[in-house]
């Protein structure tokens, strides 16, 4: 059962079309990878879905809400999140005021991501991947049906990368749907079980991570890509 319908969507920026026609849905509790090129239009299809950006044409249906256009905080009551962009709001505050100014009874979600002996330090000096999992945490303080996670990956090292792939386990335990944008293959293949490959504002391909990756349009909208 679909969670999450996009249902043709358009967003133009003047005369640039950045997301072209796209259309996709997304399944209940499933793991679902986005990637594709610089300039694909996958961050302002996030932003379209999550409510920052209303589209120029077509719908976002959202566990049979049509949410197209609503303020992004209605749409996080419905439960789905976009993540890291609440840490712009919170940064100067310590990571236990983060989760209680969400939900005040979540300051066990803290103990589940390895965060809780960082309660009291300010979230702006965090290192970059415990910076990450605050921001998933506070996320899931809202008790989200579905989040969308925008390059979580990017700029962890090895060992971060490894403590996310944890985090990620964990939230699939919770029967948390995702949805997830990297440009870092090898992880985000890890993690989902259908990926769709965005170029030039449009569907390029869609499938399992194996049928993707070797797909001849995939690779040729990849090429100069160093990944």
């Amino acid at each position: 059962m679909a969670i999450m319908k996009v249902e043709n969507v358009t967003k133009k920026f003047g005369e640039l079309v950045a997301v072209d026609n796209v259309s996709l849905e997304v399944k209940k509790e499933e793991t679902l990878g986005i990637i594709g090129p610089n300039g694909a239009g996958k961050t302002t299809l996030f932003n379209v879905i999550s409510g920052e950006m209303k589209p120029t044409s077509g719908k976002v249906i959202f566990r049979d809400v049509d949410i197209t256009g609503k303020r992004p905080s209605k749409i996080v009551k419905l439960g789905l999140v976009k993540t890291f962009q609440i840490m712009r709001v919170f940064g100067e505050m310590t990571v236990l005021e983060n989760i209680i100014a969400v939900n005040p009874d979540g300051v066990d979600i803290l103990k589940d991501f390895n965060l809780w002996d960082k309660r009291d330090m300010k979230a702006l000096d965090l290192p970059q991947g415990e910076m990450r999992k605050l921001g998933i945490a506070i996320a899931m303080a809202t008790n989200p049906r579905m989040l969308l996670l925008d390059e979580p990956f990017s700029g962890l090292s090895p060992r971060e990368c490894l403590e996310l792939h944890r985090i990620i386990g964990r939230l699939r335990e919770f029967g948390i749907t995702m949805v997830i944008i990297e440009h870092k293959l090898k992880e985000l293949f890890n993690e989902a079980e259908r990926v769709i490959c965005l170029n030039a504002g449009r569907i390029l391909k869609e499938g399992t991570p194996e049928e993707v990756v070797r797909d001849p349009k995939v690779i040729e909208a990849y090429i100069g890509y160093s990944g």
